[in-house]
């Protein structure tokens, strides 16, 4: 299936906790959902296996794609734009 990587998606420490992060992911999600401009189905992260990232991108409801990873560095995780068109 289609997908976006995301790399390296940050905020700078005095802004943490202000929605920036989660305002970036609502315009990814909408600049690949209007008009499917790209064919793109999925976004894909390889987020840190820390548990603060983790939370992050499960509250903006990224899902694994495998529990393989479990014990790696970072775990991918990805969003199915279908359900931000829903």
């Amino acid at each position: 299936m289609p997908a976006a990587k995301i790399g390296r998606l940050a905020v700078c420490e005095r802004m943490i906790g202000n929605g920036l992060g989660t305002d970036l992911l609502d315009f990814m999600k909408g600049w690949f959902t209007k008009g499917n401009k790209t064919g793109c189905r999925f976004l894909v992260v390889d987020a840190y296996s820390s548990p603060k990232v983790i939370n992050f991108y499960k509250r903006n409801d990224f899902d694994f794609l495998s529990n393989e990873d479990e014990k790696e560095k970072t775990r991918l995780m990805y969003f199915d734009l279908k359900r931000f068109t829903d």
